[in-house]
């Protein structure tokens, strides 16, 4: 999954720097020319009662934003139009700094390190928990509400990401990611198997397809390396009815369900139907095993989608996109929900809500999101349905599993313990236990248990002092 982020490597939106500050930056800020919304605004597309900007005698006020470059320049320009736009019609001076991840980051590590913030700004996947739990962000829980009673309202996942265990909202969401399968429905035809839908068809079809030493059924994300093979193991056990966290944050992974998923990867495994140097695979590590043929099953992005209709077309014809397969307990993967905060430090609380209401409110998003052409999916429900998402069936199929997509954090709100432990590969360490060294599950999970308690121990810790 190969354009997700640099610790985030799949949709590591990163490339060069851009500052605007104030009405100066209107020409700068100009984007490509863009039709108008795909579809138009369904009845009530903005919140009643949004928050207003302050207008107030005295100096012009000044706010500083941080946000990153995306692959999706239009889009980017286009928010930078919205927002100068925004704060000259309110009188307000603002600095725009948007920056690469290589610049990103450490800025964000020195700020948390300093509590020197800007204004408000995108925030970091990995920092968001971080800065919810820390108490640092200004509380969005009354615009979360009422934008969420528009377009059908959030997506479950956008809406949980958003919140702290206490069921207050810290940030905005501005979009989304999500993932589809992908079929060599050839290879399927040629067995007379029908495309899968569930965890166990895959199971059978791997089997099928694979021909030893050439050609292997499935591209699992397995490795340590990479940070999709987290999102992999964890949605299946979602699938399964198992979980990594409960809904209030605390470890939960020693379960009957954890069992039966590490058994069922563990017969996909001993069956010789995964590369056996998956092992090994970074987050690019299934998109080149799919795009030089010799897997046949492997979830991603929208990025093999999109490598195949610009470089690919013979393999795009062989190949059938779909939901991801189900299992007993439903289907799921998960997702990331990119989003917005302003921090306590601002002297301009009121004003970053205001800018953020606006600048994250269907009407803006819309055209957004259009000259996005998929790279940013939608936070709100009824969104998926608009007519950009229709332009072909494969991309309408990566829209339907917006319903499925569900935070990291999932069955509850993503906490800076679960991102730490994420990171770290916890659960992924014990799948290459059961697979690689031989441990037995109940020995592999002990092991993981612990460590995910320490993380979650770790941060009480920090917390309370």
């Amino acid at each position: 999954m190969a354009s997700r982020r640099k610790r985030l490597s799949r949709k590591e939106f990163l490339a060069g720097m851009a500052t605007v500050s104030g009405a100066a930056a209107l020409e700068a800020c100009q984007p490509a020319p863009t039709a108008a919304p795909t579809q138009p605004p369904a009845a009530a597309t903005s919140a009643p009662a949004a928050t207003k900007a302050p207008t107030k005698a005295g100096p012009k006020p000044k706010i500083v934003i941080w946000c990153g470059t995306t692959y999706t320049t239009d889009a980017d320009s286009l928010m930078d139009k919205q927002i100068v736009e925004w704060c000259v019609k309110n009188n307000v001076e603002v600095e725009l700094n948007r920056m690469s991840g290589d610049e990103r980051t450490p800025k964000w590590k020195t700020a948390y390190e300093t509590k020197q913030f800007p204004d408000m700004g995108a925030l970091e996947i990995n920092d968001a928990p971080k800065f919810m739990t820390s108490k640092l962000l200004v509380e969005t829980t009354d615009v979360i509400n009422r934008l969420n009673k528009i377009e059908g309202g959030y997506t479950t996942g956008a809406f949980t990401d958003s919140s702290t265990p206490d069921g207050k909202h810290w940030t905005m969401p501005s979009f989304s990611s999500t993932e589809v399968f992908y079929v060599r429905k050839d290879k399927l035809q040629a067995k007379g198997l029908a495309i899968p839908e569930t965890w166990a068809d895959v199971s059978k079809a791997a089997k099928a397809i694979t021909e030893p030493g050439k050609f292997w059924g499935w591209g699992l994300q397995m490795g340590t390396p990479s940070w999709d093979s987290e999102v992999e193991f964890s949605a299946t056990l979602w699938a399964y009815g198992g979980k990594t966290w409960d809904q209030q944050g605390k470890v939960a992974i020693d379960s009957p369900e954890t069992r039966q998923v590490l058994d069922f990867f563990k017969d996909a495994w001993k069956a010789g139907c995964i590369p056996p140097d998956a092992t090994t695979w970074d987050d690019s590590g299934n998109n080149k095993a799919y795009q030089t043929g010799i897997v046949g099953l492997v979830w991603n992005t929208p990025s093999i989608l999109a490598y195949m209709e610009k470089s690919d077309p013979d393999l795009m014809s062989k190949t059938a996109i779909t939901l991801l397969p189900s299992g007993p307990k439903g289907r799921f993967t998960s997702g990331y929900y990119y989003q917005w905060g302003a921090f306590k430090s601002t002297k301009y609380p009121d004003i970053c809500l205001a800018l953020m209401e606006y600048l994250f409110s269907p009407e803006q998003l819309r055209p957004v999101y259009d000259l996005s052409a998929g790279n940013m999916m939608p936070v709100f429900k009824n969104m998926i349905n608009d007519a950009m998402w229709k332009k072909s069936p494969a991309r309408e199929t990566v829209t339907k599993m917006v319903e499925f997509t569900v935070p990291q954090g999932y069955p509850g709100a993503t906490t800076p313990w679960i991102q730490d432990a994420w990171m770290d590969h916890t659960t992924v360490k014990m799948l290459n236990r059961v697979l690689v060294d031989g441990w037995d599950n109940d020995k592999a999970i002990a092991e993981c248990k612990a460590a995910l308690q320490k993380w979650y121990d770790d941060w009480q810790k920090k917390l309370s002092a």
